[in-house]
């Protein structure tokens, strides 16, 4: 059993979090990370030491490395999956520069690391897309379209380094707290934090993380007028991706976690897992603190 005095127990609980979260993903954390998705409360140095004095049995160290007891591991699979990952950012990067190239794309993000650098080789790579006020169909039209054109899309076959173009939300929408599933979702919580902009246009990184109270930076909005002429191509480019929208889609559209579909917000995940991992982390979670107390 762990003893510790009240204040470090506390933090064990706090630190227990992101390393019982994050292992189910086989990803072990340095001190830095777990501060880091702890929302940096307390000081660094405070953190370090109680993880050095927690008892083997709960949290184990290895290489600069933490993660619960008997997982050492995955110290290997996180630095093996590195390599995949800066792979799949190089080729994220070719897309992102095309992307860019229609000016309603305001800023893309590689998605669902869960931890840094954690990407399974044989994965596909998701993008997250912000795009300006009212032109979001148009700048899923272009970027699927694009990569549809270059094979470059996810199938039920293959998967390994294609492009999955399942989120996008415009300026109208940049605080997607709504999204998450109330206060018990762990996955929405380190899907946020793990985000890598790999396209940023006019700080709109900078205003997406301030409306979502990641950052206390003051960033002036940017005003673009938008000819009227392209909302009826808006009009036309919504029209028609619905009509062709799979019927799957459809029948989850805004009557699931994973398919929100409306005007500033385009979220297509049939697969979407959270309330399993939420519930996988509350056990393993139990499980942790039970040798605590």
């Amino acid at each position: 059993m762990f003893s510790a005095p009240d204040n470090q127990e506390v933090l064990v609980r706090d630190i227990l979090k992101p390393l019982v979260f994050l292992d189910l993903f086989d990803f072990p954390l340095t001190a830095y990370e777990i501060w880091h998705y702890l929302g940096r409360r307390g000081s660094l140095a405070a953190l370090k030491l109680t993880l050095e004095n927690a008892a083997p049995e709960i949290i184990g160290q290895k290489n600069g490395f933490y993660f619960l007891s008997g997982r050492e591991n995955i110290v290997e699979i996180r630095k093996i999956r590195y390599n995949y990952s800066c792979h799949k950012i190089k080729i994220a990067r070719r897309f992102a520069r095309a992307f860019a190239c229609l000016p309603f794309v305001k800023t893309i993000a590689v998605a669902n690391f869960i931890g840094d650098h954690n990407l399974r080789q044989e994965g596909d790579i998701d993008f997250f897309i912000i795009t300006s006020a009212r032109r979001i169909w148009l700048s899923r039209l272009f970027c699927a379209g694009l990569a549809k054109l270059l094979n470059s899309r996810p199938t039920a076959a293959n998967k390994r380094d294609k492009i999955c173009l399942s989120f996008y939300i415009s300026e109208e929408h940049l605080d997607i707290r709504d999204l998450a599933l109330g206060h018990d979702d762990p996955y929405f919580h380190y899907w946020l934090r793990g985000l890598l902009p790999i396209y940023n246009s006019h700080n709109f990184y900078q205003r997406f993380l301030a409306a979502n109270r990641l950052s206390t930076e003051n960033i002036i909005d940017s005003v673009a007028t938008r000819p009227s002429w392209l909302d009826v191509l808006e009009k036309i480019a919504k029209n028609w991706q619905l009509k062709i929208m799979s019927p799957n889609l459809k029948m989850a559209m805004n009557n699931s976690d994973g398919v929100v579909i409306s005007d500033s917000v385009l979220k297509l995940y049939l697969g979407d897992r959270r309330r399993l991992f939420a519930e996988k982390f509350k056990s393993k979670y139990d499980e942790f603190l039970q040798k605590i107390n």
